[in-house]
């Protein structure tokens, strides 16, 4: 992923979706701007679908700006990445126009776990490969969400700390911060929902799948212990390794306007909301891609 300053974003009308989108560089730390693009349905151009791949690829999170897609189409675009899977529950319910993506309503979800540092489904042994929102209704101000490079967290390491990190193994669960108290209050639902997610064990220190460069694979959300270790030396590790993650080195910020959708690889880039719009409030259209 890029270390390289960002160019000033421009808002310029899209175009249509034969011609090749202008991607350009968002933040030092990840991501890129999909520009004068517009997607109009049906399957991509060979050409388009490897120029958005390798964008992906190589900046972990794209950036498409409003009028790009619409809140029914924007899954019908995600078929490029991959197969698109619907990932809901009780409070994050299937969106009624489009059944792949499902609803993140701040007014449901004022509680919700969402504010931390996370990646989508960490506690499955098989995460999404990317997650996308959709800015479906978008405060006036605040509201933003944060995006953090695990690649640049552990390249930023001592050598001979990181070295000793790839010896160990995290465990990740579902309930590691309460989620399955706030989703399934039922007792008896709950105990359901915890006997279909056991923990799950990952080395802490991973090779990124597509690039092989190495990543941190933990997050504020999910991971609960480092095992072998004894709890006072999991915790403080945990928790430097954490501050890594919201190092601002290793940061993007996004202010939301409606319609606009980002995509990103969930393996890599760890997200959180910023809950500082107050009344208002933020609903968006999520959907991912395994």
């Amino acid at each position: 992923m890029p270390t390289l300053a960002a160019s000033a974003p421009t808002r310029t009308p899209p175009l249509a979706a034969s011609a090749l989108p202008d991607i350009e560089r968002w933040k030092p730390a990840l991501g890129a701007q999909v520009r004068r693009w517009r997607y109009e349905g049906g399957s991509l151009p060979q050409q388009t679908r490897a120029a958005l791949r390798d964008a992906l690829r190589e900046y972990g999170l794209l950036i498409f700006e409003p009028g790009s897609v619409t809140p029914e189409s924007f899954t019908d675009l995600l078929q490029a990445f991959g197969e698109v899977v619907l990932y809901n529950g009780p409070k994050t319910p299937a969106v009624s126009a489009n059944t792949r993506a499902n609803v993140v309503d701040s007014s449901d979800k004022r509680q919700a776990r969402n504010f931390l540092w996370h990646i989508d489904q960490a506690f499955r042994p098989n995460p999404p490969k990317l997650t996308a929102l959709y800015g479906q209704e978008v405060p006036a101000f605040g509201g933003d969400t944060l995006f953090s490079n695990a690649i640049l967290a552990y390249e930023r390491l001592d050598p001979h700390f990181a070295a000793y990190l790839e010896t160990l193994t995290a465990v990740h669960y579902w309930d590691a911060t309460g989620h399955m108290a706030d989703r399934f209050p039922d007792p008896d639902e709950n105990a359901r929902q915890r006997a279909l997610a056991a923990p799950i064990e990952t080395p802490l220190v991973r090779a990124h799948p597509d690039t092989g460069r190495k990543q941190l694979l933990v997050n504020e959300s999910y991971t609960t212990y480092i095992k072998h270790v004894s709890r006072t030396v999991s915790q403080n590790l945990l928790a430097i390794l954490f501050e890594e993650i919201k190092s601002p080195e290793v940061q993007a910020r996004y202010s939301w306007e409606p319609g606009a959708l980002i995509l990103w690889d969930n393996r890599v880039v760890q997200h959180r909301g910023i809950g500082d719009f107050g009344g208002q409030r933020r609903v968006f259209y999520r959907a991912c891609v395994v």
